[in-house]
């Protein structure tokens, strides 16, 4: 999916870590108001504000998906440190994903685009909303050399297709905004004031930024859910060993996040006074003390590694229902779980994996499924009914019938035996298919779901 990207030095990425503020979210997690960590006093002119209540879900329409769209820069795509053009990115969206499924049928479309900065974000969504075909190199200079960008960013016909049916929007954006800083912090002789200055100057710049991307997109669909992230700082705090920065500008530094986390907990706020449904989420304070854990800072990246996406995901997931769920655990010699309309699949067989595909014990399927049930013993059928849908498999058979119709079936039906027994095995993703539900297997998490 990537191809690697270029380092600089590690006291470089040390400090561009130091606010590479890069959107990463979180509700219900936020820092004291103010608040500089190694006790120093935070800059006059910086500020937090008050935590906002998590809303209602989004609600898909009728009879339709839950319609996720992503957009924003390499945490939205997913980025980990070694990945190449063959990897496959697991990131916040992804998750999120994962967590729409628990509640019913959804889809992803992820417009994640590595190094991308708020004007450039800005200027992709407008030119999505007023139907241009645009370069990445309109988008921001040298943005071509980045994997994947002159390809996302020719798709603005089908990134305004998306935005207009999407029920849920996430975004994160804003950390390749503040890389100047840190050349600033490099150089030497800038006070503590003036360094506070700048990043205040900086946060007045980017928030209008901020605010028209999201305006861009309201503009497109303003019955959509958006959740935006603030930043997190990932620099670990001055130590006898990291001494990329003092423990006064850490505190400058600190005092920036949470004056960002306020200042997005503001227009989330802004916005919703004016009927829109717009969340800001919060992992400055998850990440803050956790850097080393969450991120490959001390690898000179200062992207999340897996931990640190999985607490985006989870921030995100609790901004979004109010909750993040758990998958169940999974009893050894069990390949995967499997997860009906929200409800762990429950049974006495366990699940059983052939020829690439998932098998499940037909009684159990249909009491999952809530499906009527017929077995016919001479012919060795079984039908399930759904939803109006009838679908018919014969042991041993590379057909099936859906609503009496004939469908070619890879993997068909078979009979195993245990204590005795024969258990009759079904094609899950066929039957379910046949039956018109949804099935989406997540390998990170070894889980198939199925949703009517």
């Amino acid at each position: 999916m990537f191809h690697s990207i270029r380092k600089p030095s590690s006291l470089a990425v040390l400090l561009a870590a130091a606010l590479l503020l890069t959107a990463a979210p979180g509700a219900g997690s936020a820092a004291a108001a103010g608040r500089a960590s190694g006790g120093t006093g935070a800059p006059a002119g910086v500020q937090a504000y008050a935590a906002t209540a998590v809303p209602a879900a989004p609600k898909a329409q009728a009879n339709e998906p839950l319609r996720i769209v992503a957009v924003g820069d390499s945490l939205t795509a997913g980025y980990e440190l070694g990945m190449n053009t063959a990897s496959v990115p697991y990131g916040y969206a992804e998750r999120v994903y994962e967590q729409a499924l628990y509640h019913g049928r959804a889809e992803l479309k992820n417009y994640g685009i590595i190094a991308l900065r708020t004007p450039g974000l800005g200027k992709f969504l407008q030119a999505a909303a007023d139907g241009k075909t645009i370069t990445a190199e309109d988008v921001q200079q040298n943005l071509s050399t980045y994997p994947l960008a002159p390809e996302t960013v020719a798709k603005t016909a089908a990134l305004a297709a998306d935005l207009k049916q999407a029920a849920l929007v996430t975004v994160t954006i804003g950390g390749n905004d503040f890389t100047p800083i840190f050349d600033a912090i490099k150089q030497g002789g800038l006070t503590d004031a003036e360094l506070g200055d700048q990043l205040n100057a900086m946060l007045d710049d980017y928030m209008p930024q901020l605010e028209s991307s999201l305006r861009t997109i309201l503009g497109l669909n303003p019955k959509a859910t958006i959740v935006f992230a603030d930043q997190y700082l990932p620099v670990p705090a001055p130590s006898v060993i990291n001494k990329a920065i003092t423990p006064s500008q850490y505190g400058v530094l600190t005092a920036a996040v949470d004056r960002l986390k306020g200042l997005d907990e503001a227009l989330a706020a802004k916005l919703g006074k004016e009927g829109y449904d717009v969340r800001a989420v919060d992992v400055s304070k998850p990440f803050r003390g956790k850097e080393l854990t969450y991120t490959y800072i001390a690898k000179g990246d200062i992207h999340p590694n897996q931990y640190g996406y999985d607490l985006m995901g989870r921030a995100f997931a609790d901004g979004i229902w109010g909750s993040y769920r758990e998958p169940a655990a999974l009893p050894a010699g069990t390949p995967l779980r499997v997860v009906v309309n929200g409800a762990d699949l429950k049974g006495g067989n366990k699940p059983v994996l052939k020829d690439n595909a998932t098998f499940l014990p037909m009684r159990d399927v249909a009491n999952a499924l809530r499906a009527t049930l017929n077995w016919e013993p001479k012919t060795r059928t079984a039908t399930i009914g759904s939803n109006g849908k009838k679908v018919a498999f014969t042991i041993g058979a590379n057909t099936m019938k859906v609503d009496g119709r004939t469908v070619p079936l890879e993997t068909p039906a078979f009979l195993q035996t245990s204590g005795g027994t024969a258990y009759t095995y079904l094609p899950l993703a066929a039957l379910s298919r046949g039956l018109g539900y949804q099935v989406e297997y997540r390998k990170p998490i070894a889980t198939v779901f199925i949703n009517s």
